[in-house]
């Protein structure tokens, strides 16, 4: 609350939205900051709507969070579990009226958004390109997986990708990507106590409730519709090989 009041988030904004930064260091750590001073906090999201006052800012604010999503999903990941978390929050005055007027909630709260950013997060790595750097797109994917399993949401969402893949003419690339990602998970954090610590502390998520969706989106029942498996025509399977090469 201190550095919001001494001006640090329009600070940052102005550097995002109006400086003209091409930089992909300087603006990641922009995001970085961004997100560490909005996640949970309606006042900064007020704050927020109140110096990206016109659509032209909203705009190119999300052009620089588009133009790389290796750097800016953390903020992103911000986004998405403020939005989950300021809607079980509707008992509170403040908190619904941020979450009617704030042009990024509103953004964030279409579900056609949050698929765009999945589809993208997804797409942009695999387990041969996976870097300490951009294993965070990981991450994020899952929270959003994450947040639409508790909602009961989780076989809409899968539906979604494998007609994504239809649409792009190559079923089966993306989430059998994906499948094997969520193997590498498996192997990392499973046996990592500090990098699961991480995960829950920075997401308020229990670490349990990540291991048991990974579980569950790795399930080899074709009938379950919160298993990948399920949206991958038989075709197309490319699950039967080991991707860590073991």
């Amino acid at each position: 609350m201190f550095l919001l009041k001494r001006g640090l988030l329009e600070h940052i904004l102005f550097c995002i939205i109006d400086s003209g930064c091409k930089s992909r260091d300087v603006l990641q750590s922009y995001f970085d900051l961004l997100g560490e001073l909005m996640k949970f906090n309606n006042d900064a999201f007020k704050r927020f709507n109140k110096y990206v006052n016109t659509e032209e800012k909203f705009q190119v604010f999300l052009t620089q969070i588009n133009s790389s999503l290796v750097d800016s999903n953390m903020l992103v990941r911000c986004i998405v579990l403020s939005l989950d978390r300021f809607e079980s929050q509707t008992e509170d005055v403040k908190v619904v009226e941020v979450l009617s007027e704030c042009c990024l909630l509103s953004y964030m709260a279409r579900v056609e958004n949050r698929l765009s950013f999945l589809f993208r997060l997804v797409n942009i790595i695999n387990v041969q390109t996976l870097t300490q750097e951009n294993v965070s797109c990981l991450n994020t994917s899952l929270v959003i997986l994450m947040l639409a399993r508790r909602r009961g949401k989780l076989p809409f969402y899968l539906n979604a990708l494998r007609e994504k893949e239809y649409a792009e003419k190559y079923p089966g690339c993306l989430l059998n990507n994906f499948h094997n990602l969520l193997h590498f998970w498996q192997h990392h954090y499973l046996n990592k106590d500090k990098d699961s610590t991480c995960l829950e502390n920075s997401s308020c998520i229990p670490f349990s409730f990540w291991k048991e969706t990974v579980s569950v989106l790795l399930g080899e029942d074709r009938t379950s519709p919160c298993a990948i498996i399920s949206y991958i025509d038989e075709p197309y399977m490319e699950l039967d090989r080991d991707p860590l090469g073991n």
